[in-house]
């Protein structure tokens, strides 16, 4: 069989054109799974690791947990999970686990930034006022991923906040129960950028929406 220059260049060009794409799937594959890294840490209590999943050198580094205020930089961020997270307030009972389920990613052309929005649902039992209570939780995983040293790192990391309900009454009569501003430990660089959970007086638009693609 003979094949031209021509047929040849096409043939390349579509090879081109999958390796790019296995690429694409290839880095997606990555950011699922640190994001899912993410919430085994949390859940299993090892959240002082959780500071070394942030990009170490880029900067905009930043997080954002409900109405905690935004904490900046490397070393804020790694305070935030030290004190206010901290490994060492998880005692008898506790639970907490957020779950990061539906991924919608958008990836750069070169492959270096991207941006995710991901459901969480979760469930948690706490100690408030010498006794254990149920919660029920929901909200979204707003994020942006940057690969530093060929690995994909979070560069920020905001969680819209839903509901945080008591498990007996529900998210309707009470779709806020705990704050993070309101701890003593808490001490943001900026303020809070969005904080709207469900409420049974307004229409619910439940931000942010899907990611749009990169420009590029």
């Amino acid at each position: 069989m003979v094949v031209t220059l021509e047929q040849l260049a096409t043939e390349v060009e579509n090879l081109k054109e999958r390796v790019a794409e296995l690429a694409c799937a290839k880095d997606e594959l990555e950011i699922w799974k640190l994001q899912s890294l993410y919430s085994h840490l949390y859940y299993i209590g090892r959240r002082s690791q959780i500071p070394d999943l942030f990009a170490q050198k880029t900067p905009g580094v930043s997080l954002e947990i409900e109405d905690s205020g935004v904490y900046e930089g490397i070393d804020s961020i790694t305070r935030f999970w030290n004190t206010v997270f901290s490994d060492k307030k998880i005692g008898a009972g506790h639970l907490a686990i957020h779950m990061t389920v539906n991924p919608l990613i958008e990836i750069d052309r070169g492959r270096t930034k991207a941006r995710g929005l991901w459901h969480s649902h979760g469930y948690c039992s706490l100690l408030e006022g010498g006794a254990l209570k149920q919660f029920l939780c929901l909200g979204k995983y707003d994020m942006e991923y940057v690969k530093e040293d060929g690995q994909w790192k979070i560069l920020k990391f905001a969680y819209r906040q839903a509901f945080m309900c008591p498990y007996e009454k529900g998210w309707v009569d009470e779709p806020v129960a705990a704050s993070i501003a309101g701890s003593p430990d808490n001490i943001p660089d900026k303020p809070t950028t969005y904080y709207m959970p469900y409420s049974r007086y307004r229409k619910n638009v439940m931000e942010p929406p899907p990611p749009e693609p990169y420009d590029d």
